[in-house]
């Protein structure tokens, strides 16, 4: 079946909108929009659609991906239009594409995650006293959390999940950028990365109430950072959508 991949953002009047929220916009938007999805078989039929991965409350997004399945063939650009028009203030698409049946899934593709975490300074700090924070926890081996499991509080070392972190002091805040783990190979939240930065560097900014976005989801690939949309174009059709070449990363 004709496969569509579209890349979308989640502003800041639809942040508090849960997973299942936005699950229910989008199916709600191709309804409405008339797109001829398919329909999983069975008892309960469901429409065909899988996002790349889930959004936790609160948090806004430059760029989430949706792959949806359409019973007959439709041009991306049409069914980008179409859903767009239909979609709640505050969900954006902003790019479509056609890609292969054979394609892998979202959420097998994705590995990585990109935020972006801004936070208030508590104290007198300085980027440069900053760097040097970040330089020492990032030579670290062990950054441990305890994390909730169905047997209860398990320790967890989450330091081989932190691919990058900055940070700069702008005024009385501090904006992280956060590159982590993302996928099968496992989650490390951005919170948590800020919030055991915040114990090492002396609590001296406020971690508890974290703004945080999400700028992309990636597949590391040969040292670069390719989007869904560039593993897609590999062999797929590119209507609907700017070209792009993935960013590199330390």
């Amino acid at each position: 079946m004709p496969r569509i991949r579209m890349e979308f953002s989640k502003r800041d009047r639809v942040r508090f909108l849960s997973h299942l929220d936005m699950v229910k916009a989008f199916e709600r938007a191709i309804r409405r929009a008339g797109i001829p999805i398919a329909f999983s078989e069975g008892f309960n039929p469901h429409p065909k659609m899988n996002f790349a991965s889930a959004l936790a409350v609160g948090v806004t997004s430059d760029r989430e991906y949706i792959d949806i399945e359409l019973r007959e063939t439709m041009a991306a650009g049409e069914v980008m239009s179409l859903i767009s028009a239909a979609l709640p203030a505050g969900i954006q698409i902003s790019g479509a594409m056609a890609v292969p049946d054979n394609s892998p899934a979202l959420m097998a593709m994705v590995n990585r995650a990109e935020y972006r975490v801004t936070v208030p300074v508590n104290g007198p700090l300085d980027t440069e006293s900053l760097t040097e924070g970040i330089s020492r926890f990032m030579d670290s081996s062990e950054v441990m959390i305890m994390k909730r499991t169905k047997k209860g509080p398990r320790p967890r070392n989450i330091r081989p999940g932190i691919k990058k972190l900055t940070g700069t002091v702008i005024g009385d805040r501090i904006d992280f950028s956060i590159l982590t783990v993302a996928g099968s190979e496992g989650n490390v939240r951005p919170e948590e990365v800020v919030r055991t930065f915040a114990d090492y560097l002396g609590n001296e900014f406020d971690a508890d109430l974290p703004q945080i976005n999400r700028v992309g989801l990636y597949t590391e690939h040969n040292c670069r950072l390719l989007t869904p949309m560039d593993m897609g174009s590999m062999n797929g059709d590119t209507e609907g959508r700017d070209e792009g070449g993935g960013d590199s990363f330390a």
